[in-house]
């Protein structure tokens, strides 16, 4: 395992996913185990003091850039990114809704078992549980939350929380991947902004033949790294395009940019003509840790209703379909370049969504039926509307992170505002 090493591996090669893997999370040198910054303001906006969404968004623009800022000169060697998320954005208010939807959808006469993935700072199960305690006293005194954190530095900061709500929270600082533990009552299974950085792998396509190949990455003595591709696809690739088989649609509906769908003339023209001299299409990248996520979900959830949100879209990725977009911080600055196989750490490698197919796969594996819906969608229902809107009567809580939407199990239930 390269995780059991401390030096960036050298005369190996692995799997797309795998390098990825261990870019982003190696103990020692994986982007996520140096330093974690993610951005809170101290006190929540008070949203009915911005004229417009305009002026929100100076001044949160104003406490992002010092946040900024004040990590880089903490951290002057590497110099520290600072992420930004709706939980931290639009505290409490955000997690409200989160818990507004668990309520309507909880059996009541249940214990409320709720188990996140990755939590970041610890905010949204703050800000749910805080919801439940003030409105729903008899149920949040029936209610454990779970997190699963792979990253020790975000338990650390979670563990602050304790606190705050006694005998409620545990805390597992593991990767949900290492996860061995039957959870067989109901529970509610959070994951926000997580499949982003879910490794993938990467697929090409015989441009005559169709047949897949799956990427490798060598990493040679001098530490350079060289991509191939292999015909031997591993059992994960191979469950993917099984499931995706299924329903023919994801591919034919994908448009141009998926390879499959471009004209064969020209993708057989690529393979013959010298010049071209390309026999394997266009990469696209396919998510197998989610797939894997979800036998996880299956095998030791069996009862869950999964709330996940995510991005559908991302600017400035590299060529393929799917691909992901890889950045790094410099000179304040985040810089993306146009390859994943990047020096192990320095990093970051972030994934779009495609949330109809992650419903497919999600029925697939787990039998259960899952919906999209938009940003907006899925909050609205269970906002108190007035507590996010600026004098203008926008709502940035609502109008802001368009590219991101939501995946739910399906369940009967009605949102109950109090």
């Amino acid at each position: 395992m390269l995780s059991r090493t401390k030096e960036r591996p050298r005369g190996v090669k692995m799997l797309t996913r795998s390098f990825i893997a261990d870019s982003l999370y190696h103990p020692s040198y994986g982007y996520f185990s140096r330093a974690v910054n993610i951005f809170s303001p101290k006190t929540p906006y008070v949203f009915s003091t911005f004229p417009g969404a305009e002026d929100f968004l100076i001044e949160w623009t104003k406490n992002f850039n010092e946040a900024k800022e004040a990590a880089g000169k903490q951290d002057l060697r590497y110099g520290t990114q600072v992420w930004h998320t709706p939980t931290e954005l639009f505290r409490p208010y955000y997690g409200e809704a989160f818990a507004r939807y668990i309520v309507a959808h909880h059996d009541p006469v249940e214990r409320l078992n709720i188990y996140e993935m990755g939590a970041g700072n610890g905010t949204l199960m703050d800000n749910i549980l805080s919801y439940l305690k003030l409105h729903h006293l008899d149920l949040y005194r029936r209610t454990t939350y779970n997190i699963i954190e792979i990253t020790g530095q975000l338990a650390e900061k979670q563990k602050k929380v304790l606190a705050k709500h006694p005998n409620r929270i545990k805390i597992s600082n593991k990767s949900i991947f290492d996860w061995n533990t039957p959870v067989n009552e109901p529970c509610f299974f959070i994951a926000a902004e997580v499949f982003d950085n879910f490794p993938h792998d990467v697929l090409r396509y015989d441009n005559i033949t169709d047949t897949p190949y799956q990427g490798y990455v060598m990493v040679d003595g001098d530490g350079d790294f060289h991509e191939f591709f292999s015909p031997d696809l591993d059992p994960l690739a191979k469950k993917f395009l099984e499931y995706r088989s299924k329903d023919l649609t994801l591919v034919s509906n994908a448009g141009r940019t998926h390879p499959l769908n471009q004209p064969r003339w020209w993708r057989r023209t690529k393979s013959l003509m010298p010049v071209l001299g390309k026999p394997l299409s266009d990469p696209e990248y396919i998510p197998t840790k989610y797939v894997e996520f979800l036998h996880i979900l299956q095998k030791y959830f069996p009862n869950h209703k999964l709330i996940a949100t995510d991005f559908h879209s991302l600017k400035d990725t590299i060529p393929g379909y799917n691909a992901p977009v890889t950045q790094t911080l410099m000179d304040g600055k985040m810089i993306p370049v146009s390859t994943y196989m990047t020096h192990q750490g320095f990093f970051d490698i972030m994934f779009p969504t495609d949330f109809r197919l992650a419903a497919h796969l999600y029925k697939q594996v787990t039998g259960k039926n899952a919906e999209t819906k938009s940003h907006r969608e899925f909050l609205e229902p269970y906002t108190s509307l007035q507590d996010t809107e600026v004098r203008s009567g926008e709502n940035p809580m609502l109008d802001f992170y368009q590219n991101a939407s939501f995946l739910i199990s399906n369940s009967p239930g009605s949102a109950r505002l109090s």
